[in-house]
């Protein structure tokens, strides 16, 4: 490669690895991606605007003879993958952290054959939807790749709100409320807050025009690791995201997606399976075997977004959206009765949960309710300090 090329590649590296000294404080991941045995690559993955970048440049800033790049830089768009970061390792730097990599084409079998050669550590970044397994490269032995979800609400307070606030395993939440809520009342009225500005980590000014930018890179450019993505799709795609952000808690029924989008059963549920794997969704399934439908909510702030469309927030909704955002990745499902019956809304590990506003009652007969407010006994735990689990 050029000498040039790579004079500017390392100086633009210099600069950003500089300006994110200015975060000091730290996404949930930071530490486990520190972990990693050395003898593995590192990935991490998650929707666009969660803090990948930062996080990418916090671990570079913490490690010795590190360089940093994004793949879709316009100085490396002549050069492999693979050229490009054998160039770093001839001017003798040992770890390479490459954001965006997905935006590389041939880009797995260029880190398998890196890998292989062994002269290079490599951490990277990239979609929600990059599948190691199918990646052609076989790496799934080679990199350990991690999820980075949307930033929760304690991450939210912290970040952007400078609060301190630690993190609290569901059981000392379930156990604790009344001390919790004593603790942390003052949170309580930011929940709504987060919501409409939380999950992702964009400036305030400008946010909604950021996230706007992000939903149409995602529907166009990741989920393109997916499929070819059409004018049609790409209609689809919005018109579902549009159908479940207007909708009370969402159960999904294919046949009625499919009417809605005049589309085939089986192309509602690949929109279903894409927008999930982008992060942009969430399946939620239900409890026990069989095959019944996911219900469907959208990652925050997503319904927030789409409701300065025009339309009113379904309450309940925006309730059950939180605590699924926080709950869904420990073992979390939802409960289905028989037709007419009444039943909880969630299980969680040994846990029946019902969510609501204030006046919820215990008429399903749940373990706990997460509600809306800060009254605590017989059960009741403030909704808000779910949020404090990760």
């Amino acid at each position: 490669m050029d000498e040039r090329i790579l004079t500017s590649l390392i100086t633009t590296s210099r600069r950003v690895m500089a300006w994110a000294r200015k975060f000091p404080k730290k996404r949930f991941l930071f530490d486990e991606l520190k972990a990693v045995d050395e003898e593995y690559y590192v990935g991490v993955k998650g929707v666009r605007g969660v803090g990948k970048t930062v996080l990418l440049l916090q671990l570079a800033n913490e490690t010795e003879r590190s360089v940093y790049f994004s793949a879709d830089s316009t100085l490396i768009k002549p050069f492999s993958l693979y050229e490009v970061v054998n160039s770093l390792a001839e001017m003798g730097y040992r770890n390479v952290f490459i954001d965006e990599i997905h935006r590389k084409a041939d880009w797995a079998e260029d880190l398998k054959t890196l890998y292989d050669e062994h002269e290079v550590r490599v951490f990277f970044s990239g979609s929600s939807a990059i599948d190691l397994v199918h990646s052609g490269a076989d790496l799934s032995r080679r990199v350990v790749l991690k999820e980075l979800p949307p930033a929760s609400f304690r991450e939210w307070l912290n970040i952007k709100r400078d609060f301190d606030v630690p993190r609290y395993p569901l059981k000392e939440v379930l156990s604790r409320a009344f001390d919790l809520t004593d603790m942390y009342a003052e949170l309580h009225p930011l929940w709504r807050e987060y919501m409409r500005e939380g999950g992702v980590l964009y400036p305030r000014s400008g946010f909604y025009d950021a996230l706007d930018n992000s939903i149409r890179k995602v529907i166009l450019e990741d989920l393109s690791a997916l499929r070819e993505v059409s004018v049609k799709y790409e209609t689809d795609a919005f018109k579902l995201l549009y159908i479940v952000a207007k909708s009370a808690p969402f159960e999904a029924n294919y046949s009625r997606i499919a009417r809605a989008l005049e589309v085939s059963k089986n192309m509602a549920i690949r929109l279903v399976e894409d927008l999930s794997k982008a992060g942009l969704l969430i399946a939620l399934h239900p409890c026990g075997s069989g095959r019944k439908e996911p219900k469907l909510y959208l990652t925050v702030p997503l319904r927030e977004f789409f409701a300065r469309k025009g339309f009113n927030t379904h309450e309940g909704a925006l309730r059950e959206e939180f605590f699924v955002n926080h709950l869904r990745n420990l073992g979390l499902c939802y409960l289905k009765g028989k037709r007419g019956e009444k039943t909880a809304d969630f299980r969680i590990g040994e846990w029946i949960i019902e969510v609501g506003g204030e006046s919820k009652g215990r008429y399903q007969k749940p373990d706990y309710i997460a509600v809306d407010g800060l009254v605590t006994g017989k059960g009741r735990v403030p909704l808000f300090l779910f949020g404090l689990v990760y």
